[in-house]
């Protein structure tokens, strides 16, 4: 029997705010779905931007060998293997429903229906939900089958449906949306046969949340409602005028910044509440923080039913072939990622370093940092020189990555540097992409908040 597979990917999902003691949302159907399957609460992403990563998780590979890991933006480059053509080799049937940009980088090109992709601003709450609901219910899968379900919701700014934008549903704007994206989980997994279907439920990277509790205060920096409905009203100018939209948009939330911020004791806050209140992810810095690359991710159906947690580190790049072979699937395909079937079995598994690198930049101001990560420490540098950034964090002790000890600890600094530059190998530089086609992905970027 070939297993069917829902792959649900929750843009901007971070790992804390899916399971653990740092939630407020209320999300009984994620709950559900650790509950009867296996929860790897130490996923790490390859990168916090949402087409790199993704270039990983189809693949396997790490993104400087599949040509989106260099300085700029690239599409991914069609000639390299990936799972949705294994798949469709092995007679699965691929359906996906994506957001447009994900198919302007060419990542659901390789799915067979027409509608793999909808426009950026379509909410699960405005019919996107109810059309996926109708293309499960309606039996219009052909089995075997693959759905790869990509929600947006989550992406910064954050609009809540009414019905959730109460305390009760979350602390913040981001934790209630996850409350409502939970809810609507329920409607669209009573439709899932878990004896016939593996359920996969994970992220492209975290978040920012720009909200603190203090001192038995909040402190807020989310958008405004107001932001929220400019922002959205501004994606629908002509791109001629963007430049002027961009630059009300940065007066505004400057505006917004400083007088929020007018109220806020710096000297009180520790360097992690300030990195989260007033960094974005979207903007220059290497953005390699557990915040925005820590993801959740759930197997749960057909023979898993273990109720599993487990805390080993384990990377995106191994969720496609922990799914190949679950469902029996051979790949000879040299790959970096490596199955968590023995992980999920129980066996002892020997921990893997996991590669990280930060986004492209539209506008380059920032150095591109890679790095590796353990689940005991945290090593980055600059990739074009290697003496630059340098930091080093100790995981266990300073889980907020506030003390950088990169100056006192050359030992081990130069051996995550041997270890780093022996992955780094084979690295490839995409020649694939025109510049028309850049030109539109830089002004959905620009759209969609990236600096």
């Amino acid at each position: 029997m070939k297993y069917n597979v829902l792959f649900i990917l929750i843009d901007s999902l971070r790992s804390d705010k899916c399971h653990g003691k740092n939630k407020t949302s209320i999300t009984p159907n994620i709950d559900q779905l650790i509950e009867k399957g296996v929860y790897f609460d130490q996923t790490i992403s390859s990168a916090p931007a949402t087409a790199v990563a993704m270039s990983s998780i189809f693949t396997g590979l790490y993104p400087f060998k599949t040509g989106m890991g260099t300085e700029g933006y690239h599409k991914l480059n069609p000639k390299i293997q990936n799972y949705i053509k294994i798949l469709k080799e092995n007679n699965y049937h691929t359906y996906a429903t994506a957001p447009d940009i994900a198919s302007d980088f060419g990542l659901v090109c390789d799915f067979e229906n027409v509608d793999s992709s909808y426009n950026n601003y379509f909410s699960l709450f405005a019919g996107l939900g109810d059309q996926i609901i109708n293309k499960i219910s309606s039996n219009s899968l052909d089995s075997p089958w693959l759905f790869y379900l990509h929600i947006f919701d989550l992406h910064t700014p954050v609009v809540v449906p009414k019905d959730f934008d109460k305390k009760e549903f979350g602390n913040s704007q981001y934790e209630r949306m996850v409350s409502a994206i939970d809810s609507w989980l329920g409607n669209l997994l009573k439709l899932i046969d878990l004896e016939n279907t593996i359920v996969i439920l994970t992220a492209d990277h975290g978040e920012y949340i720009p909200f603190i509790e203090k001192n038995n205060e909040q402190i807020n920096l989310e958008p405004s409602l107001t932001e929220q409905k400019l922002w959205e009203l501004g994606n629908k100018i002509p791109s001629n005028l963007y430049p002027i939209k961009r630059k009300l948009g940065m007066l505004l939330r400057g505006t917004r910044n400083k007088i929020k911020s007018s109220k806020i004791d710096d000297s009180k806050l520790s360097p992690y509440e300030k990195r989260i209140l007033f960094e974005s992810r979207m903007g220059e810095g290497h953005r390699l923080y557990e915040d925005l690359i820590r993801v959740p991710l759930i197997f749960c159906g057909s023979s898993i039913y273990s109720s599993k947690i487990i805390s080993q580190q384990v990377r995106q790049i191994d969720i496609f072939p922990t799914i190949l072979d679950i469902i029996g699937i051979k790949n000879n395909v040299k790959v970096d990622g490596k199955s968590l079937v023995p992980l999920i079995n129980g066996e002892k598994v020997e921990e893997l370093p996991a590669c990280i690198e930060s986004p492209p930049e539209l506008k380059k101001k920032s150095e591109k940092v890679i790095g590796l990560r353990t689940s005991k420490f945290k090593y980055l540098r600059d990739l074009a020189h290697q003496n630059r950034v340098l930091e080093l964090y100790d995981l266990e002790n300073d889980p907020f990555e506030e003390k950088n000890i990169a100056k006192v600890n050359f030992d081990i600094m130069n051996q995550f540097e041997e270890k780093l530059s022996n992955l780094r190998q084979n690295v490839m530089v995409d020649d694939e992409t025109t510049d028309d086609e850049m030109k539109i992905i830089e002004e959905k970027l620009k759209k969609l908040g990236y600096t």
